[in-house]
């Protein structure tokens, strides 16, 4: 167990050993994994092994929490993955290195995958990503906003508070989502990042309103041309109907309709012809 230890905290820096309950003879590790594509981008998870006296023998317990970068359901398929291998250790076999490395490529692997930013709820998987030095994954956009809002805060408070008491308004910016200080220098370069992304969003959406605007304008000027097409014939057809009209050419409809009538006698039930149907055309 201790050359395992051993070789576990030669690859793995970091790596917290101490006794387990005050037992010598048992050992408990912590550490957190992340993967090592990009350690500044990477996902992470804190993984506690309590290793017992009996070990290999006797299996040890792992325990996963404080996931970060990867979504609740690849969480959950590591937790289901790792508990596999502990109880697939028939073989009793040392696997304290297995279940760290383990940890390390499936998170390498699913990082970033079926995650919300913090901020805008939206999956993460549209934009950069920014990380906090706590490790909340949010976009950078949406960071860039919170940041220039907290200014904007601040300046208010300022202000608004008393002249002795503008020097003592706190300007400590936290996360949005545990309210820890944020003083790393990745805050600042990513901000400055943000700013200029946003800029060059800002140009792309105001090409693309130009563009719209432009082909509303072409859709207006095709509708007035056929409006003016229109009203030119409906003039037309009103000249020719003036002259029909006078000529004596046009139909009148109400005339036309009293040219033929229908009567209809309902007779009464005695009659050898309950019904007497009477057509007469009048001579017009």
């Amino acid at each position: 167990m201790e050359a395992e230890i051993e070789a576990l905290c030669s690859i793995w820096d970091g790596v917290h050993v101490a006794e387990a309950s005050g037992n010598n003879e048992e050992r408990h590790l912590k550490h957190k994994i992340k993967s090592l594509e990009d350690e500044m981008m990477s996902a992470s998870v804190v993984i506690e092994m309590t290793i017992f006296s009996g070990y290999p023998s006797v299996p040890p317990r792992v325990v996963l929490s404080n996931p970060r970068g990867i979504g609740e359901p690849e969480f959950q398929e590591l937790q289901r993955q790792i508990r596999r291998i502990v109880e697939e250790n028939s073989d009793e076999m040392p696997i304290i290195c297995e279940i760290f490395q383990h940890c390390c490529d499936y998170l390498a692997e699913n990082q970033h995958t079926n995650m919300d930013c913090s901020i805008c709820l939206l999956c993460l998987s549209t934009s950069p990503i920014h990380v906090t030095q706590c490790d909340h994954f949010m976009h950078a956009t949406c960071f860039c906003r919170y940041l220039q809002e907290c200014s904007d805060g601040f300046q208010k408070e300022i202000q608004d508070a008393q002249p002795h008491m503008k020097e003592k308004v706190v300007t400590n910016i936290l996360c949005p989502v545990c309210r820890e200080q944020l003083t790393d220098a990745n805050t600042i370069h990513n901000y400055r990042q943000s700013i200029e992304e946003m800029k060059r969003q800002t140009k792309k959406n105001q090409k693309t309103l130009s563009a719209k605007k432009r082909r509303i304008s072409t859709t207006t000027e095709d509708v007035q041309k056929t409006m003016k097409t229109w009203k030119e014939e409906q003039r037309r057809l009103t000249k020719i109907f003036e002259k029909q009209k006078k000529k004596g050419g046009i139909i009148d409809v109400e005339e036309d309709k009293k040219r033929r009538e229908f009567y209809i006698e309902v007779g009464n039930s005695n009659s050898e012809n309950p019904v007497d149907e009477v057509f007469e055309e009048e001579d017009k």
